[in-house]
C-alpha cells in the first residue's frame, strides 16, 4: 500500500510538472498564427500519413546516405517504440503488480513480444555504449560545430547528452534486471517461467543470482524504481533540452510541406497591418515554431551546408537553434498575446536580426538556398523559408542587405533584368536565327521562355541559341515574346524583396494570359521551379516542361540523332534547382550518354546530395572572400574528375563554375558547357 501512495505522489507529481512545461512550450506555439498558405485539410491525410510513416517511424533519410552514427539513433528509436508496452506495464504496476496489456499475457503475444523487447533492449544498450566512445573518443566534426559558434555550443550541450545517454542505458539496464529477479523470485509460477523461455538475455542474468530468491525480490524492487523514476525524470528534461524533439519530432514530420520543395508561399500585403519580413518571434508561422523544437542537433544540416564548408558565419543549425533560444526567452511574452500575425508589435519583443543579436546579417546573407540541410535533415525541418523570412525584413523594412544587391534590384525594376541591361537588347540572343514571336505566330504549341541568363550572359545565350536549333531540327512549332519577355523576379524573391518579386509575377502572368499561353519551354531551372511552382498562387494555369526532359523525349523519338563522335569526359553538375527542388535528375544524364563517345563521370556528391555552384538564393550577385568561395569548391571537386567539359543545366551553374574554372587556371583544358549545347554540337546536321 505504502509503495503505491509513493508511487502514486511520484506520478502526479512528475507529470504535472510535464504538463506545465508542455503548457508554456505549446501555448507559445499555437500564437504563432501566421498563415503560412499550406493544406492542412483532411484531403491531406494520406500523404501525411504515409510521410509519417516513411520519414518517421522507418526512419528513412538515416537510409539515404552515410549517416554517421544514424543506424544507431534508429536502433534506439525502434527500441523505444517496442519497449513502449513494457513502460506502461512497468507504471501500472505501482498499482496493481501483476498488470498485464491485454493480448500481452502469455496467453496472447506476451511470448514474441518478450524475446522482440528482450532483443532491443539489448541493441539499444549498445547503441549507447557506440555514441558515447562516437562523443568521447571519435568527436565527429559533426556532432561537435562545423563553426567556432557552433562548437560553443556543443560545449555547453555535451554534459545533456552523456546524461540523456547515461539514463538510457540505466532504463535499460534496469528493465533486463527487473525481468531478472521476476524469473528467480517467481519461479514457482508457470507465466513467468514461460515468460523466461521468450527471455535469453533476462534469464542469463537470472542465472547469476538463481540461488538466491531475497536478492531476487530486492532487485525486483531497487530496478522498478530506478526504471520508473529515471523515466519520470528523463520526461521533465525534454522540454528544457534538445531532446523535446522525442515529442516534436513525429508532429513535425507529420505537418511538413506537402507542396513543392523549392515552393516559397505568397505574401498577403493587402490586409491592415501586413508583415513585410520576419524579425521577431512572434512574426513567425506555427510550423515554422515546431521547427525549431523539432532540431536534434545532430549537425546534419550543418555538415551539407556550402556556406558552413566554405567558413561563412552560417551554420544551419546554429541558426535554427538561436531562433529557438529566442522563441524560448520570448515565451513569458508570447503567452500574453491574445492575436499574433498582423496585429501591432507586441512589446518586450527582442528583434531576431541586427548587431549583435543572436542571428546576424551575415548569416541570413551567406546561404544560398541550394536546400542540402532540409534534404539532410531526418526530421524534415525546413530552414530555406526562415531565412527568406528573415531577408524580407531586412530588404523591405530595415532597408540593411549588401550594396551589391541594390544595383541588382534597380536592374530588374528599370529593366526587367539583374544585370540592367537595356529590355530592348532582350532578344538580341537570336539575331540571325529567325526565331519565332509569339504576337506573330499565335498559335504555336510552345512558348520558348528564354529567361534573363539566356538573354543576357554572353556564354549562355549558346545555350539559347543550341535549344533553338534543336526544337528547329525536331519541327517543333514554338515562338518566344521578343523583346515582350519580363523577368519572372525568382531573384527578387530568394534575395528578400518579396513586393518587387510580386509585381513582376503580376507582369509576366498577364502577360502570358493575354498570349494565351499553355504550355511553357525553360532551360533554366530557377525560371522552371517559379513558373512551375510560384507562379500558382498568381494565376498560373499553364503546363511548364524543362529543356533537358523535352530534348530527351525528341531524342527517344529520334526527331534528333546523334551521329558525330564526341569522345569527351564530361562531368556533370546537377542544378538545386533542378535535382533537389524538383527531383530532375535522370534527364540530363540520359542525355549525355545519348551522345556517342561522350563519357559520363559523376562527382563524389551527386544528385540529391550535390553541392551548389554557389549562386543560388541570389548570392551570384553578392561579393564573396576570396577564400570562401563555393563556386570555387564546387569547381575543385569537378576538376578532381579530370573532365574535359563540366555539364550543367542552369545559366547560373554554368556562369558559376565557368568563373571558377577561370580562377583555377584551367580554362585552356576543361570546357563549361550547358547540356543542351553538347547536344546541338553533336547531332546531325
Amino acid at each position: 500500500m505504502m509503495t503505491a501512495v509513493i508511487w502514486t505522489l511520484c506520478f502526479l507529481g512528475a507529470i504535472g510538472f510535464f504538463v506545465y512545461q508542455l503548457y508554456g512550450r505549446f501555448g507559445a506555439l499555437i500564437r504563432l498564427r501566421r498563415d503560412d498558405g499550406r493544406d492542412y485539410s483532411l484531403a491531406t491525410l494520406p500523404r501525411r500519413i504515409k510521410n509519417l510513416v516513411v520519414y518517421g517511424f522507418a526512419q528513412k533519410k538515416f537510409f539515404l546516405r552515410e549517416q554517421g552514427n544514424g543506424i544507431v539513433h534508429v536502433i534506439v528509436f525502434w527500441g523505444f517504440l517496442v519497449l513502449a508496452v513494457q513502460v506502461k506495464t512497468m507504471f501500472l504496476r505501482g498499482w496493481f503488480p501483476e498488470f498485464h496489456v491485454p493480448f500481452f499475457g502469455m496467453d496472447g503475444i506476451g511470448g514474441p513480444y518478450a524475446f522482440i523487447k528482450d532483443i532491443f533492449q539489448f541493441l539499444v544498450m549498445v547503441g549507447v555504449v557506440v555514441a558515447l566512445l562516437r562523443w568521447l573518443v571519435l568527436k565527429p566534426q559533426r556532432l561537435f560545430g562545423i563553426l567556432p559558434a557552433e562548437k560553443k555550443l556543443n560545449e555547453q550541450t555535451h554534459g545533456e547528452a552523456y546524461l540523456i545517454l547515461v539514463f538510457i542505458f540505466t532504463i535499460m539496464a534496469s528493465g533486463f534486471l527487473y525481468d531478472a529477479g521476476r524469473i528467480v523470485a517467481l519461479a514457482a509460477n508457470d507465466s513467468i517461467r514461460a515468460e523466461a523461455a521468450w527471455q535469453p538475455i533476462s534469464a542469463m542474468i537470472a542465472s547469476l543470482f538463481e540461488s538466491n530468491p531475497d536478492l531476487a525480490s530486492w532487485i525486483i524492487q531497487v530496478s522498478w524504481w530506478t526504471h520508473n523514476l529515471v523515466i519520470l525524470v528523463f520526461l521533465n528534461l525534454l522540454p528544457r533540452s534538445k531532446h523535446f524533439h522525442i515529442i516534436t519530432a513525429l508532429p513535425n514530420v507529420f505537418f511538413g510541406k506537402l507542396e513543392s520543395k523549392g515552393r516559397l508561399a505568397k505574401k498577403d500585403y493587402s490586409g491592415e497591418n501586413p508583415i513585410f519580413g520576419t524579425s521577431q518571434a512572434f512574426q513567425f508561422t506555427w510550423k515554422q515554431g515546431l521547427d525549431m523544437y523539432s532540431c536534434t542537433e545532430c549537425g546534419r544540416c550543418s555538415a551539407v551546408c556550402p556556406a558552413a564548408a566554405t567558413g561563412k558565419s552560417l551554420a544551419p543549425r546554429q541558426f535554427l537553434l538561436n531562433l529557438r533560444d529566442n522563441l524560448y526567452e520570448m515565451q513569458p511574452q508570447m503567452m500574453k498575446l491574445q492575436t499574433a500575425g498582423g496585429a501591432a508589435t507586441p512589446e518586450g519583443f527582442d528583434v531576431v536580426v541586427g548587431e549583435g543579436k543572436s542571428v546576424i546579417d551575415d548569416v541570413i546573407w551567406s546561404c544560398v538556398a541550394c536546400r542540402a540541410c532540409e534534404e539532410a535533415c531526418p526530421v524534415n525541418i525546413e530552414y530555406v523559408d526562415k531565412i527568406m523570412d528573415i531577408r524580407q525584413h531586412l530588404v523591405q523594412e530595415a532597408s540593411r542587405f549588401p550594396a551589391e544587391l541594390g544595383r541588382m534590384f534597380k536592374g530588374l525594376e528599370t529593366q526587367s533584368n539583374p544585370w540592367g541591361i537595356s529590355s530592348a537588347d532582350r532578344s538580341n540572343w537570336a539575331e540571325g536565327l529567325d526565331v519565332p514571336v509569339i504576337t506573330n505566330k499565335p498559335d504555336a504549341e510552345i512558348l520558348y521562355y528564354v529567361g534573363c541568363g539566356g538573354s543576357f550572359d554572353d556564354n549562355n545565350k549558346k545555350g539559347s541559341r543550341a535549344l533553338v536549333n534543336i526544337l528547329k531540327k525536331a519541327g517543333v512549332s514554338f515562338a518566344t515574346l521578343g523583346n515582350c519577355e519580363s523577368c519572372n523576379g525568382e531573384t527578387a524573391r530568394r534575395a528578400g524583396n518579396e513586393y518587387l518579386f510580386q509585381n513582376m509575377a503580376e507582369v509576366l502572368t498577364k502577360t502570358l494570359k493575354d498570349n494565351k499561353v499553355k504550355r511553357i519551354l525553360t532551360n533554366c531551372p530557377h525560371c522552371y521551379n517559379t513558373l512551375k511552382n510560384d507562379y500558382k498562387e498568381f494565376g498560373a494555369d499553364w503546363e511548364v516542361e524543362h529543356a533537358a526532359g523535352f530534348v530527351t523525349e525528341l531524342v527517344k523519338d529520334k526527331k534528333i540523332t546523334m551521329e558525330k563522335e564526341f569522345n569527351q569526359n564530361v562531368v556533370y553538375h546537377d542544378s538545386c534547382y533542378y535535382g533537389r527542388f524538383n527531383d530532375i535528375f535522370e534527364a540530363p544524364r540520359e542525355l549525355i550518354k545519348s551522345v556517342k563517345g561522350a563519357t559520363l563521370t559523376e562527382m563524389d556528391q551527386n544528385r540529391s546530395n550535390s553541392t551548389c555552384c554557389g549562386g543560388g538564393g541570389a548570392r551570384m550577385w553578392m561579393e564573396e572572400d576570396a577564400d570562401k568561395r563555393v563556386n570555387v569548391m564546387r569547381t575543385e571537386q569537378a576538376l578532381g574528375k579530370k573532365p574535359d567539359v563540366i555539364a550543367t543545366s542552369c545559366p547560373y551553374c554554368r556562369i558559376m563554375l565557368t568563373s571558377g574554372v577561370n580562377e583555377k587556371g584551367a580554362s585552356g583544358n576543361v570546357a563549361v558547357m550547358d547540356v543542351i549545347e553538347v547536344i546541338e554540337k553533336n547531332m546531325a546536321t
